[in-house]
């Protein structure tokens, strides 16, 4: 389980208003299509409309089940190649998996010389998945936040800090494109920074801080290890996904004592959340609440912490909710109090009652750096994403999810929640 460091020494720079107006006001009047409209996609495109763009539209498949809920947003809707065809910035806020396909079939033969695309994650740019056209300007943007966080934040006029970064710049404008995307998104924060490393003494010294301060789920023999649990009987399966992201072509789960490929739907690397698929027939799974948590409610948290090299046998610790937000005031997250250790990453806190889902295992504070840092070490201050946000999550994937009801079984927890490694 990774060890969050609590004071990030991400490198700022500090915007003034009239810097901020001049790139708000280059993209003024530039036509924006924003492609999907889940969690993110949502965030986004309200901020955008109340920061005063009035050019928007949401760009979806003709069958998408998100048509009805972005037009009852006062968005207009468009087929996904009219979009491109009409957008000054195509900002891809569709699943990573999906991504490739969309630009091929609905993007590269529509966009016109210099229309300016944006990404919410680089992976499909770092595996060559998707090779943009030459004549078009790309980047990315970064938010420290989920998009319920971002709009919630946005909405009360906070700013939330934002990097970016420039992959092709055929026009020249595509460093001022970002940053005004980013102003206008993040509340005209002066917290946006390029995403760029500084190799100063300074900064080499606190990057080696943090990097202390972490803890990766790793066994010399298996490589990254953690824990992940299926939400429905169709093979899918909920993990971390600082889990799989350094061999998600070769990750597995043991189930039932035997190893079985997974393969990547999904993911959210700011949430750390990952959606695997798996080709097995399972019949338990683990169920939402249609309850909001509470302070004080008794919860589990299953795992095979240290992998399975101590024991084979599902780990299962107790303890309740102490915070209903996570560090920095994140409220995309629990504190909870139960014991978790590195492999316990991606495993499911559920209600001590009914076991119904209540978050996911993500991270601990680190003893070592805590003690640094204030001269005593933290006592099980460990955190989960909640609940609600991989309902979010899974339901932008198109899957389907089940309300719990029940009271607690022990052995349908077992049977759910499985061993990952890759």
């Amino acid at each position: 389980m990774g060890l969050f460091d609590i004071f990030n020494s991400e490198k700022k720079t500090k915007n003034d208003k009239s810097q901020s107006d001049s790139k708000i006001d280059l993209i003024n009047n530039k036509r924006i299509a924003i492609f999907g409209f889940g969690n993110q996609a949502q965030a986004h495109a309200l901020n955008l409309q109340d920061s005063g763009k009035s050019n928007i539209v949401i760009a979806l498949r003709e069958d998408s089940k998100n048509i009805s809920k972005a037009e009852s947003k006062g968005f207009k809707v468009m087929k996904l190649s009219k979009a491109a065809e009409w957008a000054d910035i195509l900002m891809m806020l569709i699943t990573d998996e999906a991504q490739p396909e969309v630009y091929k079939a609905h993007i590269e033969q529509y966009v016109t010389e210099g229309t300016c695309i944006g990404l919410a994650n680089t992976i499909n740019l770092k595996k060559q998945l998707i090779l943009f056209r030459s004549d078009l300007d790309v980047f990315s943007v970064s938010t420290k936040f989920n998009g319920d966080t971002l709009r919630s934040k946005f909405k009360k006029g906070g700013a939330v800090e934002s990097t970016w970064t420039v992959h092709q710049n055929n026009s020249g404008q595509v460093d001022e494109i970002a940053k005004g995307y980013l102003v206008s998104v993040a509340s005209g924060s002066p917290h946006v920074s390029e995403n760029t490393e500084d190799s100063s003494p300074e900064n080499s010294n606190k990057t080696k801080k943090q990097k202390e301060a972490i803890s990766k789920d790793e066994n010399p023999s298996k490589g990254t290890v953690g824990t992940g649990f299926f939400v429905n009987n169709e093979g899918y399966v909920i993990t971390n996904y600082h889990v799989v992201k350094t061999n998600e072509n070769n990750t597995k789960i043991m189930f039932r004592d035997k190893e079985k490929d997974a393969k990547m739907i999904a993911f959210d690397e700011i949430l750390d959340i990952a959606l695997l698929k798996v080709e097995v027939k399972n019949k338990n799974y683990i169920k939402f609440s249609n309850n909001s948590p509470k302070k004080a409610q008794s919860i589990l948290v299953a795992g095979y912490p240290y992998g399975k090299y101590i024991s084979d046998d599902l780990k299962i610790t107790s303890g309740i909710i102490n915070s209903l937000k996570g560090i920095k005031n994140n409220t995309s997250m629990l504190q909870i109090d139960a014991t978790v250790n590195p492999g316990n990453s991606g495993g499911p806190i559920v209600d001590k009652d009914s076991g119904s889902l209540v978050g996911v295992a993500t991270m601990k504070l680190s003893k070592d750096y805590t003690k640094a840092a204030f001269g005593v070490e933290s006592e099980n201050t460990n955190y989960g994403i909640k609940s609600s946000q991989v309902k979010d999550f899974l339901e932008a994937n198109n899957v389907s999810v089940s309300i719990k009801k029940n009271k607690l079984n022990i052995n349908e927890l077992e049977e759910s929640t499985v061993f990952v490694f890759s």
